[in-house]
C-alpha cells in the first residue's frame, strides 16, 4: 500500500501538468511574459516600466536554457525557470557575488559543470484560482492542485531533464531564505554558501550535487522523487552506479 503512494502522486501530477524546455524564441517569450507577471507586477522585484513588451528579459536569457510548467486542463503556462550554463570566460552571478565577500565558489562546486537555478517562478494568479475540491473514491477532500507543491516539482523536473543533457553534475543559486526552507521541506537541499548578501533583499548563495540531492530526495521522500525523476527515468549515472554497487 505504501508504494501506491508516490505512484499515485505521479500520476496526479501527470494529470494535471506538463513540464517543458522553452526551446524556441516563442516558448522564450512565454517565459519571459510569466517571469514579467512575477517579478515585475506580482513581486516588484523589477521596475515593469523598464520592461519592454511585457517581457522581463536580461543579458543572461542568451547564455541559460529555459523551462515551463503548464496546467493541462487550461493548457496555460503557469510557471518558469532556467539554468545559466557555465562558460570559460565569464562567472555566473553567484561567483560573482560571493567575489565580493572574498569567497571563491570553485572550493564548494566545480565550476565547469555548475549552473546557476535563476527566475524559478510560479504565477500567483494561478496559485490564488478558486478551484473545486476533487473527491476521490472514498469521499476524501483533497487539496486542490494549484495550491500543491506539484508545478514547482514539475519545473525542477524539467530543470533536472536539461542539466542531464547538458552533462552537469551541481546547481548554485541564490535563494530567499524562506525559498530554502520551502525546497527542504519538499525534500530538496541545497547547502548555504558564505553569508547572506544583499540583493533585492537578503538573499542566501546556495549549492547542491544533483546526484546526492536525488538521491536524499529519494531517501525522504519517494512520491516527490518519482514526479522530479519521470519515475525514475531522470537519475544520473553516477546515483545508478552506486546503487548497484
Amino acid at each position: 500500500m505504501q508504494d501506491a503512494v508516490p505512484a499515485n502522486l505521479f500520476v496526479r501530477y501527470n494529470g494535471y501538468f506538463r513540464a517543458q524546455a522553452a526551446d524556441t524564441p516563442s516558448l522564450i517569450r512565454t517565459a519571459q511574459a510569466l517571469r514579467y507577471q512575477v517579478y515585475c507586477l506580482e513581486r516588484g522585484f523589477e521596475k515593469a516600466c523598464a520592461q519592454e513588451d511585457c517581457l522581463e528579459r536580461d543579458a543572461f536569457d542568451n547564455v541559460a536554457v529555459h523551462s515551463l510548467i503548464f496546467h493541462r486542463p487550461t493548457a496555460d503556462a503557469i510557471g518558469t525557470a532556467r539554468l545559466i550554463l557555465p562558460r570559460p570566460d565569464a562567472m555566473l552571478p553567484f561567483e560573482k557575488l560571493l567575489a565580493e565577500k572574498g569567497l571563491r565558489a570553485g572550493d564548494a562546486v566545480p565550476l565547469r559543470t555548475t549552473a546557476e537555478v535563476s527566475r524559478f517562478a510560479i504565477s500567483n494568479q494561478f496559485r490564488r484560482r478558486r478551484a473545486e475540491f476533487e473527491t476521490d473514491d472514498v469521499g476524501t477532500r483533497r487539496e486542490p492542485e494549484c495550491r500543491s507543491s506539484l508545478p514547482c516539482l514539475g519545473l525542477i523536473q524539467d530543470l533536472v531533464r536539461q542539466s542531464l543533457a547538458q552533462g552537469l553534475t551541481h546547481w548554485a543559486a541564490v535563494m530567499e531564505p524562506k525559498l530554502l526552507r520551502m525546497l527542504a521541506a519538499m525534500g530538496i537541499h541545497f547547502t548555504p554558501l558564505g553569508p547572506l548578501v544583499s540583493h533585492h533583499g537578503l538573499r542566501q548563495p546556495s549549492y547542491c550535487c544533483l546526484g546526492e540531492m536525488l538521491e536524499r530526495l529519494g531517501r525522504e521522500r519517494p512520491d516527490h522523487w518519482m514526479v522530479v525523476t519521470d519515475a525514475g527515468s531522470l537519475v544520473p549515472e553516477s546515483v545508478e552506479h552506486r546503487r548497484a554497487a
